[in-house]
């Protein structure tokens, strides 16, 4: 389904996210990150469960290039 959203990377640092997600959107891909910690409250969980960049699944293979990851 097109509008189904993938797991493109995962990283255990807020700001490597970040600059993932601006990498992206300089290729106009629609990404946000995911994260796990409790709305912030509990930053150390982001070391357990890492900081999820998420496209959509159309954009995939375009996304992995963009970040070099296979």
């Amino acid at each position: 389904m097109a509008d189904d959203i993938v797991e493109i990377a995962r990283f255990f640092n807020v700001m490597e996210g970040e600059v993932a997600c601006a990498q992206l959107r300089a290729e106009e891909i629609k990404v946000y990150l995911k994260t796990d910690n409790a709305g912030g409250i509990h930053p150390e969980l982001n070391f357990t469960r890492g900081i999820r960049v998420m496209v959509l699944a159309e954009d995939e293979d375009r996304a992995r290039k963009v970040l070099s990851v296979e």
